[in-house]
């Protein structure tokens, strides 16, 4: 009953995923399509609709092999003209008013900003890309660039000079700082150096999928000392080492989570469009319902619901969207 009532009216629990990378998947699949007409794609308005959601972060994923002064910066303006071209039917979350109007409405979705690997901010101006409505930086992806060590570094040295003095003016211009892809190095340099907001975007947890590329409980209670978020990632690599996941395995995670931290600091940040393998059971965000059907079996009450769904976001891009 509590899922169909909630199929009938998604907006039950609106919701806010804090990592889409709904361009990279376009340009992979359907790049000469307007994303209001991918009916069929993987990030649809018509899959967006049938979870409830009403606010993405949607992701400029600037590939590593870009890295560097002759492309980065020309592959950056690359995914900015592409988006200006072929994504029109999601509104632009710059202020906390239109943060409210999206979240709290019916109609279009909106859409925050996030750089994914900002090696191109080398050479394309971080104040420039804060007037294009961008709040939201992942200093690396997986490998290193510029800046610092991504994730899969194998020995990761740390943040370089260059990396610092971004740090610095990313807070100077009112950033948060997306940890999701850095080395625990870059980690640790970025919590001593930048004193805006920390979050994570897209992530797992190593208590239960013993990767690199999931937070530490360590790293977890930085962030959310910082007054910060995570977006529990639905990428079957972050929820299990064999790489085989289900709708119960991210279940287990948010509800590890919500024992151990609290309800306050978990949100969700599936990451679809950015891989190529299958939660099975939530393979996209038509199945919402089923994670908000599976989390009150649980005994989760209806706000409690609403906030990891969505309200957590809300709380903490209204904050940011203050400054």
């Amino acid at each position: 009953m509590f899922q169909n009532n909630l199929m009938r009216n998604p907006t039950m629990f609106a919701a806010i995923d804090s990592h889409v990378d709904l361009l990279f998947d376009l340009l992979r699949h359907h790049p000469e399509t307007p994303f209001e007409e991918t009916q069929d794609a993987w990030i649809s308005l018509p899959k967006l609709a049938g979870g409830g959601v009403r606010v993405i972060v949607s992701a400029y994923y600037c590939r590593d092999d870009f890295n560097g002064p002759e492309k980065a910066a020309d592959n950056l303006r690359d995914l900015l003209g592409y988006a200006e071209r072929n994504i029109r039917n999601l509104a632009a979350v710059t202020t906390v008013k239109e943060l409210e109007n999206c979240y709290h409405g019916t109609g279009s979705p909106g859409a925050l900003l996030l750089l994914e690997n900002a090696d191109a901010l080398l050479d394309f101006s971080p104040k420039e890309l804060a007037q294009r409505g961008f709040r939201l930086v992942g200093l690396t992806h997986v490998g290193k660039n510029r800046l610092g060590d991504g994730n899969a570094v194998l020995h990761p040295e740390g943040l370089t000079k260059a990396g610092r003095s971004l740090v610095a003016e990313l807070d100077r211009l009112g950033f948060a700082i997306d940890t999701a892809h850095l080395s625990e190095p870059c980690f640790r340099e970025v919590d001593e150096l930048f004193p805006g907001r920390l979050i994570s975007t897209h992530s797992g947890f190593r208590s239960h999928c013993a990767t690199p590329r999931n937070l530490s409980d360590e790293q977890v209670r930085i962030i959310l000392s910082r007054g910060g978020m995570i977006g529990i990632a639905a990428y079957p690599g972050m929820l299990s080492v064999d790489g085989q996941a289900d709708l119960a395995l991210l279940f287990r995670q948010i509800d590890w989570f919500v024992q151990k931290f609290g309800p306050a600091g978990i949100g969700l940040g599936t990451d679809f469009g950015g891989y190529d393998s299958v939660c099975k059971g939530f393979e996209d965000h038509s199945h919402l319902p089923a994670l908000a059907e599976l989390l009150a079996n649980a005994g989760y009450s209806d706000s409690t619901i609403r906030d990891i769904l969505g309200g957590n976001w809300f709380s903490f891009f209204r904050e940011l969207l203050k400054d």
